[in-house]
């Protein structure tokens, strides 16, 4: 028994050994093989990359701080874009960038060379040489801007008018509406500039902006200030105002006052009213007579079968009511005007549910007319159809006459050359035959029995054969006489 015990206990041993020899050699699968080999496949480990190994981050660098400014580098600038523009400022993105669409060409008209009866001016046109500008004989009317708003005096007027009426040119003067101030100081403004007694023309109104108030409030301001300029200087003022903007927010309202349309088109203004003048450019080329705006004024000309009668000022003749006149000239009371009136006149305002419903029927305006605009637009494109295809129908059928004429011509000219050639043909066989029976009269008789006998044994074989057929009786002596 001692000796196995032995014996086991020497193999427990060395197995408790080996393992731990094992555990502490891992790479224990490499021993069987040569040292060179292990060597190379350590080195091939070594310079292998580790895939699945995460990068390691960079540390971040705090850009705010000044010492380390130098060292961070930065990401490239993107290019620098203009507030105003939005254009960026590369160069090499501007010279990509398509160029801006070039503006239209104004077209300039001359006097010498266009219809018109009268200019309006402002301090835009700058000094003007009035003695030179008599020289355009056409001009038969001047409107000078006097005042603007309730405030504001436009600083050549006084020296414009002056001129002008010492050169013998008949001028009126107009107010540019400003919605800004009330109707009631604008009036003031105007008044207090321009002179009743100084003017030759009925007094123009110039309606061109809404600003912040509706159309109807525009209208009522309007019409308060039209009525003050009647109290005023005796008769109806002129209004002033492009076509659109008429049809838009004056309308049916200012129809019976003198109009003056600005429409710059070769086309007359349509607006369903009569108008009395009509400014159909601002490009009216009057150099060197004007100095300022590149001698640029404004032409205008008058409808048909009005004339400058129509629109002169009698200060005499028109005489204003005496409460406003007198109002008017005490300058240390202008707020007195007409005040009761102007109570009942100035535009009203309106309270929500009226503007709610006014806005409601501004936008049903808009879609009506932007349905009308498009159906003008289809039936202007159905018309444009129509005639394309009454165009195409009409080159169709030419083309078919003309076809039809040239197979006509042909088989006229076929006809024609059958015809002569059939009749050519007839008249050779006519000759033939003349020829043939010429020449056998003509013929000896001894040459018509030679022809006969030179016939040979067949055919007189044949003549027999033939005669017997018929039942006759022949033989051959008389076949060959035949």
């Amino acid at each position: 028994m001692r000796p196995s015990i032995i014996y086991r206990l020497l193999i427990l041993t060395w197995l408790t050994l080996f393992s731990i020899d094992s555990m502490a050699t891992p790479q224990h699968t490499d021993i069987n093989k040569p040292t060179r080999e292990r060597v190379r496949n350590k080195d091939k480990k070594k310079d292998e990359p580790k895939k699945d190994e995460p990068k390691k981050e960079e540390p971040k660098k705090d850009v705010n701080n000044k010492d380390n400014k130098a060292n961070v580098q930065t990401p490239a600038a993107a290019p620098v874009k203009d507030s105003k523009d939005n254009k960026p400022a590369d160069k090499a993105q501007q010279d990509t960038a398509k160029p801006a669409p070039a503006k239209p060409k104004k077209q300039m008209y001359y006097p010498d060379k266009v219809q018109f009866d009268g200019i309006d001016i402002s301090k835009h046109q700058g000094s003007i040489d009035w003695g030179q500008l008599k020289s355009f004989s056409k001009i038969k009317y001047v409107y000078i801007k006097a005042t603007e708003g309730s405030d504001y005096v436009d600083p050549r007027y006084k020296e414009n008018i002056h001129n002008a009426r010492k050169h013998g040119f008949k001028v009126g003067s107009y107010h540019f509406l400003s919605t800004k101030s009330s109707a009631t100081t604008q009036f003031h403004n105007f008044v207090r500039t321009a002179n009743r007694e100084e003017q030759d023309l009925i007094p123009i109104i110039d309606i061109e902006v809404t600003g912040r108030w509706t159309s109807q409030q525009l209208r009522d301001s309007v019409k308060v200030f039209a009525d003050l300029l009647e109290d005023y200087y005796g008769c109806k003022p002129m209004i002033y105002t492009s076509e659109k903007f008429f049809t838009k927010h004056l309308g049916r309202a200012f129809s019976e006052y003198p109009l003056f349309i600005a429409k710059y088109n070769t086309t007359q203004p349509n607006i369903g009213y009569r108008w009395l003048l009509w400014q159909f450019s601002d490009c009216g080329v009057f150099k060197p007579a004007v100095k300022g705006n590149n001698g640029e004024v404004d032409l205008s000309r008058f409808n048909k079968g009005c004339g400058i009668n129509d629109i002169l000022y009698n200060p005499s003749k028109h005489k204003p009511k005496s409460s406003v006149y007198d109002a008017v000239d005490r300058k240390d009371k202008p707020a007195s005007v007409n005040l009761t009136e102007q109570k009942t006149k100035e535009a009203p305002k309106m309270s929500k549910k009226q503007q709610e419903e006014a806005q409601k029927q501004a936008e049903k305006e808009k879609k009506a007319k932007e349905r009308n605009k498009k159906l003008a637009e289809q039936d202007a494109k159905k018309k444009a159809e129509e005639a394309k295809k009454a165009k195409e129908k009409e080159e169709r059928l030419k083309k078919e006459k003309a076809r039809q004429q040239a197979r006509e011509a042909a088989a006229k000219k076929e006809a024609e050359e059958k015809a002569k050639r059939k009749a050519a043909a007839q008249k050779a066989r006519e000759e033939k035959a003349k020829k043939q029976a010429a020449n056998k009269a003509n013929k000896p008789a001894s040459l018509l029995h030679t022809s006969s006998s030179k016939l040979s044994q067949s055919q007189r074989n044949d003549s027999i054969r033939a005669s017997k057929y018929k039942g006759r009786k022949t033989n051959k002596s008389s076949a060959d006489n035949d």
